[in-house]
């Protein structure tokens, strides 16, 4: 999510380059072992007699890694490489994202390591060139004791980390050909590479968004590149990351991310940027760019933890829609105060039930906070659901036919804008069908008032039952969570981040392996703006991967929104002095 445009679809290059024919012959020309049918045993390998990696190397020991029978963490710093420009791998050794001074300087702030990025494309353009480059990068990390931890960031025939892009490409996950291509380009490498300890792992596949809906393929996948590997090197530690999209989309909602593959020298990856709006506030590369994701840490940004206990008699409800056929108005709660004093935090909805026929529309929705005088405070929710705002807005059904759902849309047209949100037919009297947006949770005060306002429109609203449906926009109400981390809701700061990261190395602690995040960073605005708090997020982050023991990549070296050094053109130059200063503490 972090990344930025890819300029050029992987099919036009190939065909612009490299006669189809050509790369057919480049791959094949590299020794193949079979894939079908091979199964590997978790815990022995390729063989039960596979030799041990020679101790030089960095391996996988139960949840931690070890260098020479001790303990070890790689401590990197993401070279990009400019993966996302249209650059040809002929070109590869002119590159000015990096020069050999640039592995001192890093080794200076005290990384250890590089992950180092690549398009597989590169290797399509020029295997000669490609394998110069990298040599030459072996070589340097070499002279300046640092290790290497090559990432396969865009693979032959896939780009999915621009969404917003024209050019995004899934067709690895549909093309035996391309994953074959894929696995051989593995397989080459880890021959070229068996033997040398400058090499500290394989990242097998950045961030992997599938067009299935469970993610299965990169499972599959990532079996057949783990035996392409396999096939020439028992050295090396293997980086496998988990699920982060499916259908298409980042996301992976009611699927576990994390899965094992049969081989035990491996760490498993995940990518930290939380809370997403405010690590990437201002980034140009995400899908409904945030113009202002907030500072850190902030007491008044909440995150729910646990089972949300509701206050029904807390409510604030605006007017109901009329049925009929309307358009669209505005509706108000006018101000209510919240008396219960277990009153902790609230949330808008967007909700239709008591049985309805037809469609209704939801559209610019604001949330204000008033003194118990009346005086207002702040405007805490201003989301006028454009085409890009209703991404983030989520579905559900709550009682009612599981069987019978209503109908959920994210329109194109709305109330002055390009963008909407729509529930049409939920008939059943018992459902209560609605939209939400756990981003918008946030804190109250008991003695406060609060004010619900937006637009809704109604196009043959009408019962299904005999009785008028309630259609309307609404803030819930809840109480603390006993048991839960924080009683139920956790304020953005250091526990906010351990509790997001704890939730996601369950897995590791399950299955006795280690982990890694090979991604975590923010957008420089979070240092150029006043009490946005960068410093403090790196800092906290640092200090978080140090009480867990993981290794882990700053993103990144060499890049204008979120880099060490922002030059956009030649070789590093503008120090990104603060960020830098942070980094040098937290890493001694």
């Amino acid at each position: 999510m972090q990344h930025q445009k890819l300029r050029r679809p992987w099919q036009a290059a190939i065909r612009r380059r490299v006669p189809g024919w050509v790369v057919a012959v480049l791959l094949l020309a590299v020794p193949l072992l079979v894939i079908g049918g091979c199964t590997l045993t978790r815990g022995s390998g390729n063989s039960s007699s596979a030799e041990d990696p020679a101790p030089e190397f960095v391996t996988a020991a139960g949840r931690g890694l070890v260098l020479k029978g001790e303990p070890t963490r790689l401590k990197a710093v993401n070279f990009s490489n400019f993966y996302h420009r249209d650059q040809d791998g002929a070109e590869l050794l002119k590159s000015q994202h990096h020069s050999e001074t640039d592995f001192q300087r890093a080794k200076d702030i005290g990384f250890n390591s590089i992950r180092f990025a690549f398009d597989g494309n590169w290797y399509v353009d020029s295997p000669e060139v490609f394998f110069e480059w990298m040599d030459q990068n072996v070589a340097w990390a070499r002279q300046h004791d640092m290790r290497l931890i090559l990432d396969l960031h865009t693979p032959i025939g896939g780009f999915w980390l621009d969404p917003t892009s024209d050019e995004v490409s899934f067709d690895i996950w549909s093309d035996p050909r391309l994953q074959q291509q894929n696995a051989d380009l593995w397989r080459v490498i880890a021959a070229r590479y068996k033997d040398e300890p400058a090499i500290a792992a394989y990242d097998l596949l950045n961030e992997p968004v599938t067009t299935d809906a469970t993610g299965e393929q990169w499972k599959a996948l990532s079996r057949q590149l783990v035996a392409a590997v396999r096939s020439e090197d028992r050295n090396h530690l293997l980086v496998v990351g988990g699920i982060y999209g499916v259908n298409g989309r980042y996301g992976t909602a009611g699927i576990d991310q994390h899965f094992l593959v049969d081989d035990t020298n491996v760490v498993y990856d995940f990518h930290f940027y939380e809370p997403i709006k405010y690590t990437h506030q201002y980034a140009s590369w995400i899908e409904g760019p945030v113009q202002d994701g907030g500072r850190y840490p902030d007491p008044n940004v909440i995150l729910s933890t646990g089972e949300r206990v509701l206050l029904p008699q807390s409510r604030i409800a605006t007017t109901l829609l009329p049925a009929g056929t309307s358009g669209w108005a505005a509706y108000d709660s006018g101000i209510v105060a919240i008396e219960d004093s277990n009153a902790v935090a609230a949330v808008p909805l967007l909700t239709a039930q008591g049985g309805m026929r037809g469609t209704a529309g939801f559209d610019a929705i604001t949330v204000t906070e008033y003194g118990p005088d009346g005086t207002e405070i702040r405007q805490i929710i201003n989301d006028q659901l454009d085409s890009d705002a209703t991404l983030d807005w989520h579905q559900w059904q709550s009682g009612g036919d599981a069987a019978a759902p209503p109908e959920f849309a994210r329109e194109t047209g709305g109330y002055q804008d390009n963008g909407s949100l729509s529930i049409s037919n939920s008939a059943d009297a018992e459902a209560i069908a609605g939209w939400s947006n756990d981003a918008h949770l946030f804190k109250v005060v008991p003695g406060n008032k609060y004010r619900i306002q937006g637009h809704m429109r109604g196009e043959n609203i009408a019962s299904s039952t005999g009785a008028a449906p309630r259609i309307g926009l609404q803030l819930d109400v809840y109480a603390t969570s006993p048991g839960a981390a924080g009683n139920g809701f956790l304020e953005r700061g250091k526990d906010y981040l351990a509790h997001q990261l704890a939730e996601r190395l369950q897995f590791g602690i399950d299955n006795n392996v280690p982990m890694s995040v090979m991604e975590f960073g923010v957008v420089r605005q979070t240092f150029e703006m006043e009490g946005k708090g960068g410093d403090q997020w790196v800092t906290d982050m640092l200090e978080l991967l140090d009480e867990h023991g993981l290794s882990f990549a700053y993103w990144e070296y060499h890049g204008t929104q979120m880099g060490l050094y922002f030059s956009g053109t030649g070789l590093p130059g503008e120090p990104h002095t603060a960020l830098q200063d942070t980094l040098t503490r937290g890493l001694r």
